[in-house]
């Protein structure tokens, strides 16, 4: 596996664990084990690899890696619920800021490149990362979709939602009520693995996003050359 998909597991691993340690505070079971980290092990090691983390992937001294420091030293005594809020977040922000994760997309422009993606998570699903492999298939998706906006000359704008590129494609015959309603789903799956709801991903929801997405390939872009989009 290459560092950068290490590293990015490793924040998606760290983002679970996060939002496990929050449900189990939310539950009020043991407050102040939360509330003095020193008599919960498990959450100040929590905490300790988040900072050496994100340290890690973008140095002391970048936004990410300051913010967490400073929370750390001025909210550790503070309510926990607003210490998991900033964690957690400044996490999903920086996983964001990967740069694996910044090129996905582009990478998948390369027919060979979305297969790779594709193989990629069907290997992570194997190993029940599946928020891992739904932001990796989630990256497929959000190109295939502007891709095919491209070929159609539907306009969207770069900054604009999938569900509002969905909508487009739709609304301009690039496919039928059916096909907009499963690309929904499968977008709305992306956004499930980009929140960490754990509890919503299993094998066969992540894995029929895959599948679908191979047959999306098919059935709107050609096999011989994935970018001359077909008109089926």
């Amino acid at each position: 596996m290459a560092a950068g998909e290490e590293m990015e597991e490793k924040f998606n691993d760290l983002i679970e664990k996060g939002s496990m340690f929050r449900e189990d505070f939310l539950n009020g079971s043991r407050y102040r084990m939360y509330r003095c980290p020193a008599r919960n092990a498990g959450y100040a090691k929590w905490k300790k690899e988040c900072l050496l983390c994100v340290k890690k992937a973008f140095g002391e001294r970048s936004r990410h890696y300051t913010g967490l420091a400073a929370a750390e030293n001025d909210r550790s005594a503070r309510a926990p619920g607003s210490v998991f809020t900033f964690f957690i977040d400044t996490l999903k922000r920086a996983k964001c800021d990967l740069p694996p994760v910044q090129a996905a997309a582009h990478a998948a422009r390369q027919p060979d490149m979305m297969e790779d993606f594709l193989v990629r998570a069907e290997g992570m699903v194997e190993k029940g990362h599946y928020v891992s492999a739904a932001t990796l298939a989630g990256a497929v998706l959000e190109d295939l979709l502007r891709r095919l906006c491209m070929a159609r000359g539907v306009f969207c704008a770069e900054n604009a939602t999938l569900e509002n590129v969905n909508d487009k494609l739709f609304a301009a015959g690039v496919y039928d009520g059916s096909w907009h309603r499963e690309t929904a789903l499968r977008i709305s799956l992306r956004r499930t693995a980009e929140n960490c709801y754990i509890e919503k991903l299993n094998a066969d929801n992540v894995s029929g996003m895959i599948s679908w997405l191979r047959a999306f390939i098919g059935r709107k872009f050609s096999g011989a050359d994935a970018l001359s989009v077909t008109g089926a």
